[in-house]
């Protein structure tokens, strides 16, 4: 439900969960919330870290540019999880795979290639 999917009706599932998922969010924020909000979860890793005071969202930067093309009238489908590389802009290093996760987990719902975590 939540993973990319290599056909066009499991993008196209993918891209609607991810919009219910905003949506959802963006209209229960509080009750997520409260949900993990307790002294000691709000002060783990230095406060205000895990769990943030705010609740978002992120899909990754791929993703992030399928969703500004079809806010501009774009088709829904068209968007492929790709993995890249990227460049340590030094002439003695090589180029190293990257995912399309977000690999530090900093943000409250991040994407982390095959599922979201919360």
């Amino acid at each position: 439900f939540f993973y990319p999917g290599k056909t066009d009706p499991d993008r196209e599932l993918f891209v609607t969960a991810i919009a219910c998922l905003a949506y959802g969010l963006c209209q229960h924020n509080e009750i997520i919330r409260c949900c993990v909000a307790h002294a000691g979860n709000d002060h783990r890793l230095g406060a205000q870290e895990a769990p943030p005071a705010i609740i978002s969202l992120y899909p990754g930067t791929g993703f992030e540019e399928h969703v500004d093309a079809i806010i501009a009238g774009g088709p829904l489908l068209g968007y492929k999880a790709q993995k890249s590389s990227a460049n340590p802009k030094a002439s003695a290093a090589m180029p190293a795979p990257c995912g399309i996760e977000d690999r530090n987990r900093t943000a409250p719902f991040p994407f982390c290639g095959n599922r979201f975590e919360f």
